[in-house]
């Protein structure tokens, strides 16, 4: 995530858990935030998220990131 990411920090997300979360100030490729499945396009500001605990105790961690605009992120949207 390079030069452009924020330090990771805990954040409680949308569905009421916990996650390592960065604000990233440009996109390098094209994601769907899973708050509102629209595009977070080339170049614009948004979070990253991953959850700090996955059920089951199963390992996650990085692989587990989700791209969100940075609006739906602090709305709490909720995944879909």
């Amino acid at each position: 995530m390079g030069a452009l990411a924020s330090v990771a920090r805990t954040e409680r997300g949308p569905d009421g858990a916990d996650y390592q979360v960065r604000y990233l100030r440009s996109a390098a490729k094209e994601y769907t935030c899973p708050g509102c499945l629209r595009p977070v396009r080339p170049g614009s500001a948004h979070v990253v998220a991953w959850p700090e605990e996955t059920p089951f105790g199963l390992p996650q961690g990085v692989g587990a990131r989700r791209h969100w605009h940075t609006e739906c992120w602090r709305r709490g949207l909720r995944p879909t």
